[in-house]
């Protein structure tokens, strides 16, 4: 590799963030041949991210490092997914991921000059990094557009609360269906879509009080800002930088073999017939909800792909799988793209995480919406209200009557067909943004002069 640029590249190594900025750092090296990509991440994430057998077949210009992930040696436990791993990994992360960078910066120091940083947003601490070095941090927002919107005006949505509420901390319905419309990118929402973390939970709570960092240095410590989205979203939110598109088109798995025949056994099913469920990695329904999807899913003799944990199965009605063998099907895991652009894929009932909705968008499926924390119910309401591509279940709750109504919309109905509808017609702008002469292709271009020219 000739001499060129080096960029150091940080991912948040917790639940399905890491992949988008992998994704990113895969276009890039092709369009980049003369910067290297040093990949810094936990071991646990690499591996899953950049299995051993894989990395020699990696562009020659990205290189992976592994860094401590502040665990006690020789510990593996609950711990390692939970709130408490996350804070560690961000109290040891920046003395940690320094060294790391020290290291990477011995092994190119010949070839290379070090120019800039490439991290998920949520590694604030980048932030500070670049700026002892002098160099420019470029920063990918994975969530929503809005949702940092959210947490850049979090100081001015407090006090449309508090005027709201005459001053006082009241929580009345009123107050939290109140409009965010004066807010740049909130104009769709209302006080009940913010994550209630943030809301109620500002100062204690872990996430909001990383999330209210993001949203006080991001504005001001960053070159650019590559938001995972396209340009309907991009000119909602002014952040003070440079606000780039990276279109949310499925990520890359680390297998794309389908190990639980999902997409063979969609083959023999009669096209839009089938509703596929999945609430993604983390989010789980209760017990009771859990019983009520498939007690209305045997009710409706909906055929049906469940990609569900192995420990939720005992919550199911005793003897579901059995009675519902010859029309569903249950795995542990799903090639959820896949998944969603089969032609018998006909409703997704989600968690309303934004890369699955997107997922689904790109197959032109319509969803059953049960949001659960963070940007879920802001996506909710897109869904719902602004697109019209599916529908919330009733009060928040999935109940057996609730999801027979929502199957019968979506997958039988009038209402269905025209969420179809307007299911593709959002997936010809998404394809249209990131076509050849698309927006997001103009921004992807805007970004190599970045990072090749800094």
């Amino acid at each position: 590799m000739s001499s060129g640029k080096h960029v150091v590249v940080i991912p948040f190594p917790f639940g399905g963030q890491a992949w988008a900025l992998t994704n990113l750092v895969l276009k890039l090296a092709p369009a980049t041949p003369d910067v290297c990509f040093s990949f810094l991440n936990i071991a646990k994430s690499n591996s899953l991210i950049f299995p051993l057998p894989l990395r020699s077949k990696l562009p020659s210009n990205v290189r992976v490092y592994e860094v401590n992930d502040g665990l006690p040696d020789g510990h593996c436990g609950p711990m390692e997914h939970s709130g408490e791993h996350v804070e560690l990994f961000l109290k040891v992360a920046p003395e940690n991921f320094k060294a790391a960078v020290d290291a990477a910066e011995r092994d190119v120091r010949k070839k290379e000059i070090f120019n800039s940083f490439l991290t998920d947003a949520l590694v604030t601490f980048a932030g500070e990094m670049a700026e002892k070095v002098q160099v420019p941090w470029v920063a990918l927002w994975v969530p929503t557009p809005y949702c940092l919107a959210a947490h850049v005006y979090i100081d001015v949505i407090s006090e449309l609360r508090r005027e709201s509420s005459g001053g006082g901390t009241s929580t009345d319905n009123n107050d939290d269906n109140k409009s965010l419309g004066v807010i740049p990118g909130l104009s769709m929402m209302r006080i009940s879509d913010l994550p209630k973390e943030l809301i109620d939970d500002q100062d204690t709570s872990r996430s909001a009080c990383m999330l209210r960092e993001v949203g006080r240095v991001l504005p001001r410590g960053t070159a650019a800002v590559v938001m995972n989205s396209f340009a309907e979203f991009k000119m909602l939110l002014q952040v003070g930088c440079l606000a780039v598109s990276f279109p949310p088109l499925p990520l890359p798995s680390s297998s794309t073999s389908d190990t639980t025949g999902c997409l063979t056994w969609l083959d023999a099913r009669e096209p839009r017939s089938v509703a596929y469920i999945c609430f993604g990695t983390v989010a789980m329904p209760s017990p009771s909800e859990l019983s009520a999807i498939g007690e209305a899913l045997e009710s409706t003799k909906t055929p049906f792909l469940w990609s569900i944990k192995e420990s939720a199965m005992a919550f199911l009605p005793e003897g579901l799988q059995e009675r519902t063998r010859e029309y569903g099907k249950f795995v542990p895991w799903a090639p959820q793209a896949q998944v969603l652009s089969h032609l018998a894929c006909g409703v997704y009932v989600t968690h309303c995480g934004y890369i699955s909705m997107f997922e689904s968008v790109v197959g032109g499926v319509p969803m059953v919406c049960k949001p659960f924390w963070a940007d879920n119910m802001m996506n909710g309401r897109m869904i719902e209200e602004v697109w019209g591509i599916g529908v919330k279940v009733k009060d928040g709750t999935i109940t057996k009557t609730g999801i027979e109504m929502a199957l019968e919309v979506v997958l039988r109905g009038e209402d269905g067909k025209e969420m179809r509808k307007k299911a593709g017609e959002l997936r010809e702008r998404l394809v249209e943004a990131a076509g050849p002469n698309g927006i997001a292709d103009a921004d992807f271009k805007v970004l190599v002069k970045l990072i090749s020219t800094s």
